[in-house]
């Protein structure tokens, strides 16, 4: 049995996931919010007069939710709207190679809270999973 000073002497890179994030260019939606380790690309759709709101969450936030889904809170400066995921099951999915993750989740949204979204009137927006909270402030 031999023994070696080289391997003692590596040392385990430390990834930050904050560098990738900098350096990916995500183009399948618009940049909402972000807070220090994840970014959230919101887009407003209609598909047949229902209105829902498709979220990407770009970082290091890693779930996997069955059953349960998820919940977004948008702060405006008067009140809050809670609106509950659109499916119940929330997976992460690894990027290639990265710390990072992409996580996609769809809330059903009426049609005045979309018309207040689009002036802009968001101030922050909470995600609670099962057992984890996220804030982002709008950009």
């Amino acid at each position: 049995m031999a023994f070696s000073f080289l391997k003692k002497s590596r040392q385990k890179q430390i990834i930050d996931p904050a560098a990738y994030l900098k350096a990916i260019d995500f183009k399948g939606g618009t940049l909402f919010a972000e807070n220090e380790t994840n970014k959230v690309y919101v887009d407003i759709e209609e598909l047949g007069g229902f209105y829902y709101l498709k979220t990407i969450i770009i970082g290091d936030l890693s779930v996997k939710i069955k059953r349960v889904g998820c919940s977004l809170d948008l702060q405006f400066k008067k009140e809050t709207i809670s609106l509950s995921s659109d499916n119940t099951t929330v997976d992460s999915n690894a990027i290639k190679k990265t710390p990072i993750f992409y996580t996609e989740v769809d809330f059903e949204l009426e049609k005045e809270h979309a018309d207040k979204m689009k002036k802009g009137k968001v101030k922050s927006l909470t995600y609670t999973f099962k057992n984890q909270i996220l804030t982002f402030k709008r950009n």
